[in-house]
């Protein structure tokens, strides 16, 4: 799910780290909501990330957490 959302930003992403905390259990049927905000910029491609996952319906947050990401630029295929 916090995969899908970095799949959101521009190039090929490589988690280099993550902590998460799970705070809330989810249960069938349910939708999960999952964001992703760039809080610094680490230099050499590396970004720092916020992510949330809320379950909309309870307007409950499920999960958070932090990671450090690779964002490696799209080759041009040419």
């Amino acid at each position: 799910m916090v995969s899908g959302a970095l799949a959101r930003l521009s190039g090929d992403i490589v988690y280099l780290s993550q902590e998460l905390s799970f705070e809330h259990p989810v249960f069938p049927g349910e939708t999960v909501e999952a964001t992703v905000h760039v809080t610094d910029d680490l230099g050499g491609d590396r970004v720092a990330v916020e992510t949330t996952a809320t379950v909309p319906e309870r307007d409950e947050r499920v999960l958070s957490g932090e990671a450090t990401v690779l964002s490696v630029p799209h080759e041009d295929g040419d």
